[in-house]
């Protein structure tokens, strides 16, 4: 049955200012577009937009849907202010599967100015393990049984790409684990059954929908036992209501190559690491951090690893999607991206970028590549990442303008849960930036990310985010145009997928 879309103001993104007042629909995909006269006769059915205005939909780049969906079924830690705060969540949560397993602390916000050790939690839970990740996820905090179940002793070795906290007085465990050193204490946490994390799945689309999202990149394949398990769980929650597109992790990445999807479940780039987190002193930078002068950050993997790594892909035709956060880790990997180009077609992706230079943004504009971006990191980095990096490194960080002005292609994300799923906050930051104002997008811009960008950098750039014929029928519909001025107050009024409906504002 073919459904006519008019009484709103479609916006295409085909091109800036361009619009049209009507779109034909047949079968989730875009027949026709024009003007309600030209198009009405050839309709079984009309559908009025109420006067909206309908964009095409909004996808995030980069995101962790199981995380996303586990932070909204459990306790949120990122609003605490104090580690008193962080101890009465935890001392009010029910354990699962005999853990208590929660996350988003952030020492930049803590009135104790420290992260919460292992004496800490020792207090209120000395019988049942407790495993705490920051806002990042590239540090965690466990306490003692923790520990004791996962194995882990004072006697522990230092490990690469990864760094364990321990006391500066007594050299005992404090509890912290960066970056690749959390694994010691992951491992000891139950798995999740398919059925849950197909429920959590559920929840976090049901809340993504909510926002505007039609679809989502997200990276989440390593993490909860064997691949199969969240393979398994996104085919059974899926359905047609949204577009994931799963990154390969590079510890299943080969054992994942012949995994094939349809309209809905796609896969991507393999997927690596190169540092950590500014936040947590562990994004690998080329010189000190201004306000650690004994630290450069951390880099996960030897250049040697990265190279089997980056040749794995290349054997089977595919890009590489590569966190990235410090100069020194975007240093490196663009070597190796010089020296190993992928097939023709092939996009590779920088996630992140936050710390770059003149002279690698110089280098990435000979690539064939696309940044990954999270506008929401800036105001939730600022003011306190002056103090990392020190003023003169700022002028190469979040370098968003700078990149697009270079010809470098940009895609949008939240990095959800560590940050807002929300696509009207990203656009918002992108659009009005108050501590970096040169590096401020227009609002054409800055919808891209969402749109054509995030398409593209998935190699979908044929199908999603445009509202022209032959793309699938995803809309996002908002109350206003988005502008500099309206984006603080419009909403989200209905999200379709596949020509349904699968949210609609309550009146």
């Amino acid at each position: 049955m073919k459904t006519l879309l008019y009484n709103g103001t479609f916006i295409t993104m085909e091109q800036e200012h361009h619009s049209v007042e009507a779109v034909l629909l047949d079968n989730g995909v875009i027949q026709a577009t024009g003007t309600f006269e030209e198009l009405k006769a050839l309709a079984d059915e009309q559908l009025s937009m109420q006067g909206n205005v309908i964009y095409p939909g909004f996808i995030d780049s980069h995101m962790h849907l199981i995380g996303h969906g586990q932070k909204i079924l459990s306790a949120d830690l990122s609003t605490c202010r104090s580690i008193r705060e962080i101890l009465e969540i935890v001392a009010s949560a029910t354990p699962v599967s005999g853990w208590i397993v929660l996350e988003g602390w952030n020492d930049n916000i803590l009135m104790d100015n420290r992260p919460p050790t292992r004496a800490d939690l020792d207090m209120i839970f000395p019988d049942t393990p407790v495993m705490l990740k920051r806002v990042c996820r590239h540090v965690l905090v466990a306490n003692t049984k923790a520990l004791e179940i996962a194995g882990v002793s004072s006697s522990i070795e230092e490990m690469q790409g990864g760094v364990i906290g321990r006391d500066s007085q007594t050299g005992e465990l404090n509890g912290l684990f960066y970056d690749e050193a959390q694994q010691l204490v992951v491992k000891a946490i139950p798995e999740l059954s398919v059925e849950d994390l197909a429920t959590i799945i559920q929840a976090s689309i049901r809340d993504l929908h909510s926002l505007g999202l039609t679809g989502g990149h997200t990276e989440d394949m390593a993490y909860y036992g064997a691949y199969t398990n969240p393979l398994s769980a996104y085919r059974l929650a899926l359905g047609s209501s949204f577009r994931a597109h799963l990154l390969r992790h590079h510890l299943v990445f080969q054992e994942m190559v012949h995994e094939t999807g349809d309209d809905f479940l796609s896969f991507g780039c393999m997927k690596l690491f190169m540092d950590g987190s500014l936040g947590g002193h562990t994004a690998w930078l080329s010189s000190p951090y201004s306000d650690e002068p004994e630290l450069e950050g951390v880099a996960i993997h030897t250049k040697e690893a990265l190279i089997e790594m980056v040749k794995l892909a290349r054997n089977h035709q595919a890009g590489i999607a590569v966190h990235v956060i410090g100069d020194r880790a975007t240093e490196q990997i663009v070597e190796l991206l010089e020296n190993y180009p992928p097939t023709e077609g092939v996009v590779d992706r920088l996630i992140h970028v936050n710390v770059l230079s003149k002279e690698l943004v110089e280098r990435i504009a000979n690539l064939n590549v696309m940044c990954d971006i999270q506008p929401m990191f800036v105001p939730s980095d600022f003011p306190w990442v002056k103090d990392r990096l020190g003023q003169e490194r700022l002028d190469y960080a979040y370098a968003w303008k700078t990149l697009l002005e270079r010809g470098i292609g940009l895609a949008g994300g939240s990095d959800a849960p560590i940050e807002t799923a929300d696509p009207l906050l990203g656009i918002q930051a992108a659009i009005n930036n108050p501590y970096l104002p040169e590096q401020e997008l227009t609002p054409f811009e800055a919808i891209q990310l969402y749109t054509t960008g995030a398409a593209k950098i998935a190699g979908q750039q044929n199908r999603f985010g445009k509202i022209s014929p032959g793309f699938v029928a995803d809309f996002t519909i908002l109350s206003e145009e988005i502008t500099k001025d309206s984006i603080i107050h419009l909403t989200v009024e209905q999200t379709i997928v596949n020509g349904e409906t699968v949210y609609r504002k309550e009146l």
